[in-house]
């Protein structure tokens, strides 16, 4: 069985959070990524990023997400992502996950991370000090 939280939040993401959710007694590897925002882009200077979510969508695709991706071996996730203005150097996303050995968690976040940017309805805009542009997230 495995343990899911999902979250999509304008509030400020705690990754200690997710590593209090994931930690297991019959976990010994907890594998974490934490995106945050830079403060440049391709040479241009990134004031902030803006993070808009169709959320009951979102929450639905990343829940796909982990029932394809965990296997047998990943034992909890979690999942949180920002809507809202995110400030330089604030967190995100967090992708959390934890399995009795490293592999499987180490495994596991790095592909959700990918999938989840590629599939669920979370959308991003960069903002410079020229104003703003729709990204891919």
């Amino acid at each position: 069985m495995c343990e899911v939280s999902i979250k999509i939040t304008s509030e400020d993401l705690d990754p200690g959070e997710a590593i209090r959710h994931v930690t297991h007694p019959t976990c010994g590897a907890v594998s974490l990524f934490c995106g945050t925002t830079r403060d440049t882009f391709h040479g241009r200077t990134v004031l902030r990023l803006e993070y808009e979510a169709y959320e009951s969508m979102a929450v639905r695709v990343i829940g796909e997400i982990v029932a394809e991706l965990r296997g047998k071996h990943v034992r909890r996730v979690y999942v949180a992502h920002r809507t809202g203005v995110v400030p330089v150097g604030h967190v995100s996303i967090v992708v959390g996950a934890s399995s009795p050995h490293r592999g499987a968690a180490s495994e596991f976040v790095g592909r959700a991370v990918d999938e989840i940017k590629a599939r669920a309805p979370i959308w991003k805009k960069e903002w410079y000090e020229d104003g703003g542009v729709w990204k891919k997230n």
